[in-house]
């Protein structure tokens, strides 16, 4: 078995998962403070990524190991578990099913948990939510399960959009109450329609990038949740929610990561 030992972990090489996926990995693993990329063969690797170091290791089934250390994941008021570990739901909670897959987003991440955690805080009952870097559609199929009218995931990256609608479909979410689609606000989307609450679970400087893009898709005073934010570049979104008039802002920090949210401006 090939194995590529990247120094890091998922939270702090976040970013670099998607290079290892795309250079052809298998499987991606977390132990001792090292990512272990599997590899049929070896491959060539984005200089981002170039300072791990290639192993020949015995051969083992890393998805059993994989499936045996995920435990359920509760954010406020729901559980998020893969399907095999669905019965261990407690009671009042709400399950949300995630096959772990290519698309990040298994709920384990402090980002994806903390934005699942601000959506189960607020009344979604009736509104409209948009879910901006749905990756598997975690966080927008958690706003229809808590009761959103619908909510609607974008994405840059296609592949993404039939593993989210899986998702969505293993969740039983009726097709009337969430889609996906590939695309992003301020890049190229030609919609103008308006939400009640927008999530975003990108990085700093995207988020700093879409600011007026965010302001724009909300109604005056909806939630904005954003999250992907490393504690270093926090500065930088305040000060791009601060330009486009967002209020209200507060901060939650977990570890490395940071939880914003914040207020539409008035318009």
């Amino acid at each position: 078995m090939l194995v590529y030992h990247l120094p890091g972990t998922f939270e702090t090489r976040e970013a670099h998962l998607d290079l290892l996926w795309e250079a052809g990995a298998t499987g991606l693993e977390e132990r001792a403070g090292l990512i272990r990329a599997y590899f049929d063969t070896r491959a060539e690797l984005d200089d981002d990524i170039a300072d791990g170091e290639w192993r020949d290791e015995v051969e083992q089934d890393w998805q059993a190991q994989f499936k045996a250390t995920l435990r359920p994941v509760l954010a406020g008021r729901v559980t998020i578990v893969p399907p095999w570990l669905r019965h261990e739901v407690g009671a009042g909670q709400t399950a949300l099913v995630i096959e772990p897959g290519m698309a990040f987003g298994t709920g384990h991440h402090a980002t994806t948990r903390m934005a699942v955690e601000a959506l189960s805080a607020l009344d979604l009952g009736g509104r409209r939510v948009l879910d901006v870097g749905t990756g598997s559609g975690v966080l927008a199929i958690a706003a229809a399960l808590l009761g959103a009218e619908h909510a609607t995931g974008l994405d840059i990256d296609p592949l993404t959009i039939p593993i989210a609608t899986e998702n969505a479909e293993i969740n039983g979410v009726p097709p009337g109450r969430v889609a996906f689609a590939e695309g992003s606000l301020g890049l190229g989307d030609d919609t103008d329609e308006v939400y009640d609450v927008l999530v975003a679970n990108l990085y700093a400087e995207l988020h700093d990038l879409l600011a007026g893009e965010y302001a724009a898709a909300l109604r005056p005073g909806g939630p904005l949740i954003l999250t992907g934010i490393l504690t270093g570049k926090l500065a930088l979104v305040r000060a791009a929610l601060d330009r486009e008039g967002f209020g209200d802002v507060t901060v939650r920090e977990d570890g490395e990561w940071v939880l914003v949210t914040a207020t539409a401006p008035a318009q």
